[in-house]
């Protein structure tokens, strides 16, 4: 499949990574998505965050574990030629970031 990269959620993230582990898992992660694999974890419709909805038109979600409980999220659409299918790379993020992107923080009581 063909991927593309959303630039200020994924692209910026990736490029201000250092060399390593992370950085490794996220190209190891963009070849298999080249090979037609589904990596990661089918996210339910109704789990979908509102910013991917609204942003990207995203109907369809996978998020995949990466090293030091780093996640990448992608979704799989057409591209300009109909019916051909390709990756969208939306957003490379720690774990304090993924948390607040789905929703899973807690507020603190005063």
């Amino acid at each position: 499949m063909k991927l593309r990269a959303v630039q200020d959620d994924f692209i910026d993230a990736f490029n201000g990574l250092p060399d390593g582990p992370i950085k490794a898992a996220v190209e190891e992660a963009k070849n298999e998505l080249k090979q037609d694999k589904i990596i990661g974890e089918h996210v339910k419709k109704k789990q979908i965050p509102k910013y991917y909805i609204t942003k990207h038109n995203i109907q369809v979600l996978y998020r995949y574990a990466l090293p030091d409980r780093w996640r990448l999220t992608y979704s799989i659409l057409e591209f300009e030629v109909k019916g051909e299918l390709g990756v969208l790379l939306l957003e490379l993020m720690n774990h304090d970031q993924y948390n607040k992107r789905f929703g899973y923080y807690k507020k603190k009581s005063a």
